[in-house]
């Protein structure tokens, strides 16, 4: 293996919530079609909220609770939802030129989501598995991954959930009843882990890193070169990165999810107006498992008559039609419809 063909590792130690996303954004664009295959490795100096590239944070926070609070909601270049990133949290970005990837970001996918889960099982997570772009545990996710071309860079990101606070993460989160606090608060304690939950006694920093050292190697056959960042790169790439990220505020942007929040890719919760009232929603796959409405006799009908039920207009209507006047059902059966369907649509 020659020099250009070996990894190489840059340590960018602690850097500020407002400079990281910008920093691997920037060292993405910047990447030509010669580079080596980099890993930047990094931890988060404060807590925050990163959002999608493409998610409107307005529709999908509590921008005023962020700010009481003092939680900065950065972008990424990466897809996906909102997700909380704790203050010394493990990070690590894979960076390459998309020349060097045969099939594009399913290849992509398969390199980083491989060391990831080499990271956990030599820490003693021998049961992770990769459930599309997440990687869960015991049934229940422990961490989720993102990628993204800027030019003619390509950058996989992940970072390791050593705690993940479940109600601070929730007051961040817009929530239009207290009613839907109440369930999304539960729904995320069993569909979300992290590593401290997992491991006894939970790994400190420098474990994840001196694992993912490993994980290298086990991958390329060979350790990372060690690279110094230079200071004046870093600060070269931390302003090409917010350049691409502003870029990306201009754009249009959307809800991660309609009306609603996705716990993992398996479970979704969701608040809605109807003809009976707000109307609350939790899917489990494709299965209706709770379901409720403000009005104290259809709630009765829904209870008994939908809970179990696949989320597909037909299927309900045919159900509730026994129970309550046939337009009304048609009502609810097509709200429910359109917002399982609405997770389904990229």
């Amino acid at each position: 293996m020659t020099a250009a063909e070996m990894p190489e590792w840059l340590d960018a130690g602690r850097v500020s919530a407002s400079s990281m996303h910008a920093l691997y954004s920037g060292m993405a664009a910047s990447t030509r079609e010669g580079d080596p295959v980099r890993i930047l490795w990094l931890y988060s100096g404060d807590d925050h909220v990163s959002v999608g590239a493409s998610q409107n944070p307005a529709a999908d926070l509590d921008l005023a609770a962020c700010a009481a609070q003092g939680v900065p909601v950065l972008r990424r270049p990466l897809g996906g939802g909102a997700v909380w990133v704790e203050t010394d949290q493990p990070c690590f970005f894979l960076v390459l030129p998309r020349n060097k990837l045969a099939r594009g970001h399913r290849h992509l996918f398969s390199l980083g989501m491989g060391l990831a889960m080499g990271v956990l099982r030599l820490l003693g997570l021998e049961s992770v598995e990769a459930r599309s772009q997440d990687i869960w545990i015991h049934g229940r996710k422990i961490m989720g991954t993102g990628a993204a071309t800027l030019d003619k860079g390509c950058v996989f990101g992940a970072s390791f959930l050593r705690r993940f606070p479940a109600e601070r993460f929730l007051s961040c989160v817009f929530a239009p009843s207290d009613g839907y606090r109440e369930w999304v608060l539960p729904a995320l304690r069993e569909g979300v882990t992290d590593c401290e939950r997992e491991m006894s006694p939970p790994p400190v920093a420098s474990d994840f890193r001196d694992a993912m050292h490993v994980a290298v190697r086990q991958r390329f056959g060979v350790l990372p070169l060690m690279r110094e960042l230079d200071p004046a790169l870093r600060d070269a790439w931390i302003t090409r990165g917010r350049e691409e990220l502003d870029d990306l505020e201009q754009g249009q942007t959307r809800p991660a999810v309609p009306s609603g929040i996705r716990i993992n890719r398996a479970n979704h919760v969701f608040e809605t107006d109807s003809r009976c009232g707000r109307l609350r929603l939790h899917l489990t796959g494709t299965v209706i498992r709770r379901i409720w409405c403000e009005d104290p006799r259809i709630n009765a009908v829904l209870q008994a008559r939908a809970v179990g039920l696949a989320p597909e207009r037909l299927v309900l209507r045919g159900s509730l039609s026994q129970g309550v006047g046939p337009s009304l059902a048609d009502e609810i059966s097509c709200r429910v419809d359109a917002l399982y369907r609405g997770i389904r649509t990229p």
